[in-house]
């Protein structure tokens, strides 16, 4: 069962990608419920697929979806709350404009009722 599923578009964010991942990790250490990050590359054309499937196989609370081409950001969040399985659907940005460690407060705000 999984409490919290990450959903993160990505397009291009190869440069960025090792820092998400860092910082996902120590989200996810700090959550109060299992998590899940489903990654959706929308198209990219540099590493970023690569670096995500590499990613998921060694770490089995990432689950990948690639879509055929770039169809923009909404639809990547679409395809990514589709294949979310937690209780808890957060929507993020790969390149880290949101911190993380927001996500600590939106989900007590879950917790306590909102």
């Amino acid at each position: 069962m999984v409490t919290y599923s990450l959903v993160i578009p990505v397009y291009n964010e190869e440069a960025t990608l090792d820092q998400l991942f860092d910082e996902l990790d120590l989200l996810a250490a700090q959550l109060d419920g299992p998590s899940e990050f489903v990654l959706v590359d929308d198209g990219s054309a540099d590493l970023s697929w690569p670096m995500l499937q590499a990613r998921a196989m060694r770490d089995q609370r990432c689950r990948v979806v690639r879509l055929s081409r770039n169809f923009g950001h909404q639809i990547a969040v679409t395809a990514g709350i589709d294949h979310a399985l937690g209780d808890a659907v957060v929507i993020m940005d790969a390149d880290l404009q949101n911190p993380p460690a927001v996500v600590l407060e939106m989900a007590r705000q879950w917790r306590a009722g909102f």
